[in-house]
């Protein structure tokens, strides 16, 4: 029996922790990691999952695993962030047990393949999604008759197949390998979820909207959906496994409105009592009054919307599709039907000046948000945004080991703003929206009903401190 090993690197959330997100970062369990575990598990093969984004000593799991487990084949999936972090890992598994076939998937790999097949350490890089794709390496199937991947022959030389098709009907695809999961060890903090452990789940695939900053790399940009009953069955499963809270981790969640809307009516029709999250996945022009209020009924207690921008001629400029009056609107009917309501921001969009960013930050505050995060803009490979900024000239470095959101600086030359200008906005932007009056009256009362304030208390310290 064939074995894999699938693992995510140590410095998934710890990008982050520079940044003024830190007090609001906690591990969740990656969806990706379990749907590829499901594939490998579907064809006879073993499976482990292992998930370096919460050990201390990495490195050292690392090695213990594979002398263990003693896998046929390791998939490390990444991001163009952590790309240099994976170099180390590949070369680390090689040198420890060379016998292992290291395939590199994710994002990083999907829009950079020749970049990362040059790796000595990395044997083969899947391209997209790699359900079908995993299962046909670890099968045995001739690498020359796999689409989707970039691979060597024995003489070192490099092959590149054709691309694969997007998987359109998401039913078939396995259950995700959740049994796999040690729960325990995704406990979250008050402050940002209700219950732990908490745990994940993807209900669709691909995103049909162009906003220029976004990397629509693995998924593509067309919508597929799982069906209402599946995804139901998928919150069960989690369950089962042992998870108490969970958090939807889509592009487009509630994009179908009408299956979103179903979404929650199953979960009542199986009387399912459990909380849950909208953490990314629905737009602020893709949902009405009704939705939310269904989603309360139903578990969901937070949703999050990615609003970017106070300034309408700022959204239309970088394409997202939505206006501020949306933005309004859907907070209100989410705080009517008593959800809780964080909102993600961007200082820096190309466009903006001195008093768009002050427009931002003061629609923030007037939004009566529960929670808001703001980044620096940071131009990603691949993206409409990366693409005309090499054009302008204006990006300094292709060091992936740059592309976090703390160091951007070293990255690009915003074509308006200096750095300084940025950075200064940046946390104006926190301070501003966090240390006003009536924002810390109406924590404070509601840590207090809640019995959180010490989570709170902890969440500022770690996030202002």
């Amino acid at each position: 029996m064939k074995k894999v090993l699938l693992m995510n690197m140590p410095s998934t959330i710890r990008v982050y922790g520079e940044s003024a997100l830190k007090g609001i970062i906690a591990p969740r369990p990656l969806v990706s990691l379990a749907e590829l575990a499901g594939s490998v598990l579907e064809i006879g093969a073993d499976c482990k999952i292992l998930d370096l984004q919460i050990s201390e000593k990495p490195f050292h799991k690392i090695e213990k695993i594979l002398n263990k487990y003693h896998p046929d084949f390791v998939g490390l999936t990444f991001t163009t962030l952590l790309f240099n972090e994976a170099k180390k890992v590949a070369k680390f598994i090689k040198e420890k047990f060379p016998s292992a076939i290291i395939i590199a998937g994710g994002v990083h790999p999907t829009i950079y393949p020749e970049e990362v097949i040059k790796e000595d350490s990395i044997d083969i890089v899947v391209r997209n999604e790699g359900d079908i794709t995993l299962q046909e390496i670890v099968i045995g199937k001739p690498l020359k008759n796999i689409k989707g991947i970039y691979y060597k022959t024995k003489k070192s030389e490099i092959r590149k197949n054709s691309e694969r098709e997007l998987i359109q009907n998401l039913d078939e695809l396995p259950m995700p390998a959740w049994h796999l999961v040690n729960p325990k060890i995704y406990m979250n903090p008050k402050a940002i979820a209700k219950e732990s452990p908490v745990g994940t789940i993807m209900t669709s695939r691909g995103c049909v909207y162009g906003c220029t900053y976004c990397n629509k790399a693995v998924f593509g940009r067309q919508f597929r959906a799982k069906s209402v009953k599946r995804v139901v069955n998928e919150f069960e499963e989690l369950l089962k496994c042992g998870f108490k809270e969970i958090h939807v981790w889509d592009d487009m969640f509630a994009t179908d409105l009408n299956r979103a809307k179903a979404i929650c009516d199953e979960i009542i029709k199986r009387k399912l009592k459990f909380t849950w999250q909208l953490e990314c996945g629905v737009r602020v022009n893709c949902v009405d009054k009704e939705f939310f209020q269904k989603c309360v009924k139903a578990g969901c207690y937070k949703v999050a919307f990615g609003f970017e921008s106070g300034n309408d001629y700022i959204l239309e400029s970088i394409k997202k599709g939505t206006t501020t009056q949306q933005a309004i609107n859907a907070v209100k009917w989410a705080k009517e039907a008593g959800m809780e309501v964080s909102g993600f921001f961007m200082i820096g969009l190309p466009e903006d000046t001195i008093e768009t960013m002050n427009q931002t930050i003061d629609f923030a505050c007037k939004l009566g948000l529960d929670y808001a995060k703001a980044t620096i803009l940071l131009p990603l490979p691949s993206t409409p945004l990366f693409e005309d900024f090499e054009k302008r000239g204006i990006i300094k470095t292709k060091d992936w080991s740059r592309y976090n959101f703390h160091t951007a600086s070293k990255v690009y030359d915003h074509p308006n703003l200096s750095w300084k200008t940025l950075e200064k906005y940046y946390n104006k932007f926190h301070k501003r929206f966090y240390f006003r009056p009536t924002y810390i009256a109406n924590r404070l009362f509601r840590s207090i009903k809640k019995g959180e304030i010490f989570d709170d208390i902890k969440m500022a310290i770690t996030t202002f401190g």
